[in-house]
């Protein structure tokens, strides 16, 4: 028997079956199957209804397939029936994907076969539903747009935490909980003379100590005082490091970055004071402090310990200098930014408050230091109590002498308007002491406008002639 004889005999057995047999048997075997004819209209159409997916098929009936398909797919349709009408020998055509469009609009995919039925104008389309596939691959679409977006962004943060890195002018080194360096920067490797120290541990690149646990020392110094750094030799170099680090957690564990800078070799530096002033620093009756450009306190002296009642340094430390002072936010605005403007600034007259609430008046003089690529500032504090009690006596005296000298001159009220205006010329020029001459705040200091303080300043001849 030939294979043209086996397949007239199965199609023989087919053709025999029962008619809702044939039609199951179309069902199990496509998810959508439709009969037309060679104009596209729709004869009979074969689903499953419990599959939601296509909608309600049972409305084409009668319709032309057109009317259910997207415009790209119309054009796919028609040069697929067009090849299948110039097929001679009715060969089984390759499959052919068509969109169909739902009632709301949306689309779905379904790959066809199409299959002449041996009647004239007829033919059976066999259809496997592909929308599970567009939506894995919508979804697959999605994702990648997602990485691609993500990867955008990494790159982005990493170009310029690279910049920043390399822009700082500081050495810096990246390493993890082990001691591993992870990332550096050009200026570190320059200063090792490396071309790279990723994956090299801080052994191999310092001498250390087999007793010192560096990471444990950085973090102690830290606490302590921020500004203060930890000295190694570096190996096989004639030179010393100083190193301070940062420390921060991350998603993959503890990492620290190292600031390093080259020690000078005539580095003698106590406490930020050449050895023969450090006994003066000690010793001197006039409060010392320092703080970084965040006024926050970093060393300080002995009297100041004394002028703020703290039993020990570490009550004090990191702590902000502006706790002191009576009028906080004004005190440091002109103390630091004058200093920053100017380099300096001397006999600042202010209320220190001690730990315990006591109040004593001091001067106060600032100055802003660059060291290095740290950036602090360096006050001193006198106490002024006996100073100003002495002056407030003769203040006293002075005025009430003045006063008594005008009755039997002038009539009480004419007195009394007097005495009135000789108060607020006082308390005008006792504000533009305590300020350092600085309007803006002795007016803040006085509850008045600024515009209202020029008004007075120039009613008692109190103005510079520049202004």
């Amino acid at each position: 028997m030939t294979k043209r004889d086996g397949k007239v005999r199965a199609a023989d057995q087919i053709v025999r079956l029962n008619p809702d047999i044939f039609g199951d048997v179309i069902l199990r075997a496509s998810d959508l199957s439709i009969l037309i004819d060679e104009a596209g209209l729709i004869l009979e159409v074969i689903f499953d209804p419990e599959n939601q997916s296509f909608g309600n098929p049972e409305n084409w009936r009668t319709k032309n397939i057109r009317n259910f398909l997207t415009t790209e797919s119309i054009e796919k349709f028609d040069n697929h029936m067009s090849q299948l009408s110039r097929t001679e020998n009715q060969v089984r055509l390759r499959s052919l994907q068509l969109n169909h469009i739902h009632t709301d609009g949306s689309d779905f995919p379904i790959e066809y076969t199409a299959h002449p039925t041996g009647v004239k104008n007829q033919i059976l389309l066999f259809g496997k539903d592909l929308s599970q596939m567009a939506n894995a691959q919508q979804e697959l679409m999605k994702t990648q747009l997602k990485f691609e977006k993500e990867y955008d962004r990494y790159r982005s943060f990493d170009t310029k935490y690279r910049v920043i890195l390399e822009e700082c002018g500081i050495a810096f080194l990246l390493i993890n909980s082990d001691k591993i360096i992870e990332e550096h920067n050009n200026k570190a490797a320059n200063f090792f003379y490396k071309e790279t120290l990723k994956g090299k541990s801080l052994d191999a690149i310092f001498e250390i100590d087999p007793g010192l646990d560096v990471l444990e020392q950085l973090q102690k110094l830290k606490n302590e005082s921020p500004s203060r750094s930890l000295d190694l030799k570096i190996k096989n170099l004639n030179k010393t490091a100083e190193l301070s680090g940062t420390f921060f957690r991350s998603s993959d564990g503890l990492h620290i970055l190292l600031k390093i800078n080259e020690k000078p070799k005539d580095n003698q530096y106590i406490s930020y004071v050449k050895p023969y002033l450090s006994h003066l620093y000690e010793k001197s009756s006039d409060s010392f402090v320092f703080t970084d450009d965040l006024g926050k306190i970093i060393e300080a002296n002995e009297s100041f310990l004394t002028l703020c009642e703290a039993p020990s340094g570490e009550k004090i430390m990191g702590s902000s200098l502006s706790n002191f002072f009576k009028n906080s936010e004004t005190d440091v605005a002109i103390l630091t930014e004058s200093a920053k403007e100017f380099g300096k600034i001397r006999n600042y007259s202010t209320e220190f408050k001690t730990l315990f609430g006591s109040t004593i008046p001091v001067t106060i003089s600032s100055t802003w230091i660059v060291e290095k690529n740290d950036n602090f500032f360096g006050f001193i504090l006198r106490d002024m109590t006996s100073i100003r009690s002495e002056k407030e006596d003769h203040d006293e005296n002075h005025s009430w002498d003045s006063t008594t000298k005008l009755v039997g001159t002038a009539p009480l009220k004419t007195l009394v308007a007097q005495t009135g205006d000789i108060a607020e010329r006082i308390c005008l020029e006792t504000a533009l002491k305590l300020t350092n001459n600085n309007k803006v705040a002795a007016a803040e200091m006085l509850s008045l406008s600024r515009q209202s303080l020029y008004v007075k300043l120039r009613k008692y001849n109190l103005l510079d002639g520049k202004e």
